[in-house]
């Protein structure tokens, strides 16, 4: 009686790494083991279609070749029916046997054993007529058509089978080795029992035997003979076993094959099936896929690229066809070159992965919810990845992040690490970063610096020149409040005069301060740089009247930003000494305390 698999939970998991140490094992032995591969079908049944192919097609006529080779193919159809009837006859003669010992038979254990006997001669019977109407029909077999109805369909039945022919390979290419070993144990054990036997036959010979009476001395005879039969028993099956042992080692070693030669047959056996099957594999797979790109590009090429929900849809479905056929392509090669064994393996891999990615069906669906531009972040929206606002570019199962300021900074996130973001819409007129690479940026420390290098991470900044590097995190650097001079700035500086000038403070001392600053100015090489200057009354202070001096300019002279706050004082103070205006000793202490302190 067959018994039924019950699989636990333990056992699947057992099952499991019973896989993956199949599938390492065969790749230690495949490469002596490529004798069945790329069978071709034609041969297999052979004999069917010659059983089939009488009498030849009359619009050819034979030659006398043909008809021989034609006629001696039927006469060895004609011997295996003739063979098979035979041994149904031999099979049935037995069968009555057997039911004559049933009848005679007295106790339930050997009517058990004899019905066993019956139903194996049975299903051999069985067997014999199927491949004798198999023979006869060339090749249709109608009993599977009764056998397939009404199957209940049990998987793990289905997994033991495809398990099988991994299961018979393993046990082939182990098989000289455990019949090595089953030899060397009977050595051990024959030469055992005679070292046992010799020590009994030598107590017997020191025993004295004219003590013993006749009915004694008959028994002691016939156990001196036992043991002398079981000596010579050993000594005979010990020989067999040696000769058995000798012959083996001897006929391993004339099919020793070298290293070289087990990779070459592995190369030209199951390691091109391998190879066909992933090469086949990856050409569907990136056909199918530049087949799609050319069809969305078709759709898509007047709207920059953007999909519809429904697009978006097909483009999962077609991608998820693509892996399916790709899967269903290696199954087709290893079955066309008929390796078993290959094909087993590939479904305890396919099974394992499976078996590995059911706990993260939760976060493949919050995935597929993101592909389809109904998750936490949307398509064309902006997120702030560390620190710096990003744009989603375009989502994907690899979605490109893009900043508008800065288009050479891009970047790679799985949908796994994008859907712990949140992404909100945003207006053109929102800024992306402070600066860009090449630009100035005043700090809050009142260092100005030009911008070389911008990351995701971090920001490098240098003096104009490109000397003394300094890397700010991103986080640091925005905390810093920078300003970019690049985009135009305004320089403010004081000046004070005595009061003895107080009638004319207000009148035409700024327009000289004024004049005679920005003649100076556009002297330097930054002046072309000056889109205006202002000097006005700013306060009367308790030792002078101080005027404020605010130069605007452009991007352009950034980098001389520390020479104009310089330039704006020294100006003035030459104004001053060509009008030969006092300059109050407090206000000149305070302002180069300031001026140095810049």
């Amino acid at each position: 009686m067959r018994k039924k698999f019950e699989f636990s939970t333990k056992s699947r998991v057992a099952l499991t790494f019973l896989a993956i140490f199949f599938s390492i094992s065969f790749v230690i032995m495949a490469g002596s083991k490529t004798e069945n591969i790329a069978v071709p079908q034609s041969e297999k049944n052979h004999a069917i279609q010659t059983a089939t192919s009488w009498p030849p097609s009359p619009a050819r006529k034979p030659s006398l070749d043909q008809l021989a080779e034609q006629s001696s193919r039927e006469e060895v159809i004609f011997d295996r029916l003739n063979t098979i009837i035979n041994n149904i006859n031999v099979l049935k003669n037995e069968l009555e046997d057997k039911t004559i010992l049933l009848n005679k038979a007295k106790t339930e254990k050997e009517k058990t054993t004899i019905l066993n006997e019956i139903d194996e001669i049975n299903q051999l019977i069985k067997e014999q007529e199927n491949a004798f109407e198999v023979i006869q029909t060339g090749g249709l077999d109608l009993a599977k058509v009764d056998d397939s109805q009404d199957k209940i369909f049990d998987w793990q039945k289905n997994l033991l089978e495809i398990l099988q022919p991994i299961m018979n390979e393993l046990h082939q290419y182990t098989e000289d080795k455990r019949k090595v070993i089953q030899l060397q144990n009977k050595i051990a054990f024959y030469q055992s029992q005679i070292e046992d036997s010799n020590k009994a036959l030598e107590k017997m010979a020191r025993i004295n035997k004219e003590g013993l009476e006749e009915a004694a001395l008959d028994r002691f005879r016939k156990v001196k003979k036992k043991w002398d039969n079981l000596l010579e028993d050993s000594k005979h099956q010990l020989g067999v076993v040696e000769m058995q042992l000798d012959g083996m080692i001897a006929a391993e070693i004339e099919k020793e094959v070298s290293i070289g030669d087990h990779i070459q047959q592995f190369v030209l056996g199951r390691g091109a099936t391998i190879l066909m099957a992933v090469l086949a594999a990856v050409l569907v797979f990136f056909s199918m896929s530049l087949v799609w790109n050319a069809i969305m590009w078709v759709s898509t090429r007047n709207r920059n690229g953007e999909l519809s929900y429904f697009q978006r849809l097909a483009h999962l479905v077609y991608r998820t066809m693509m892996v399916l056929f790709s899967i269903a392509t290696i199954f087709y090669v290893l079955d066309q070159r008929n390796d078993q064994v290959l094909v087993g393996i590939a479904v305890l891999v396919l099974i394992v992965a499976i078996w590995a990615l059911k706990n993260s069906v939760p976060r493949y669906i919050n995935e597929l919810q993101t592909i389809l531009n109904a998750g936490p972040v949307r398509e064309g929206e902006r997120i702030l990845y560390n620190g710096v606002p990003m744009k989603i570019d375009r989502l994907n199962f690899y979605t490109r992040l893009t900043n508008p300021a800065m288009p050479e900074l891009r970047v790679r996130l799985p949908l796994s690490e994008l859907n712990t973001y949140v992404s909100r819409p945003y207006t053109d007129e929102e800024p992306w970063f402070p600066c860009k690479e090449g630009d100035f940026v005043l700090l809050s420390n009142g260092w100005c610096l030009k911008v070389k290098c911008i990351t995701p991470e971090h920001v490098q900044l240098t003096l104009g020149n490109g000397t003394m590097p300094q890397i700010y995190p991103v986080q640091d650097f925005i905390e810093a409040c920078p300003k970019n001079l690049s985009e135009g700035f305004i320089v403010v500086s004081v000046i004070g005069i005595d009061y003895k000038y107080q009638p004319r403070c207000t009148t035409d001392i700024p327009g000289i301060f004024r004049e005679g600053i920005r003649k100076g100015l556009l002297q330097e090489n930054y002046g072309h740089a000056i889109k205006d200057l202002l000097v006005y009354f700013n306060q009367a202070n308790s030792s002078s009247l101080d005027y404020k001096i605010v130069a605007v300019l452009d991007g352009s002279a950034a980098g001389n930003y520390n020479d104009i706050v310089r330039d704006l004082q020294r100006f003035a103070v030459d104004v001053c000494n060509q009008q030969q205006w006092n300059i109050p000793f407090n206000q000149v202490v305070v302002h180069q305390a300031d001026n140095a302190h810049n």
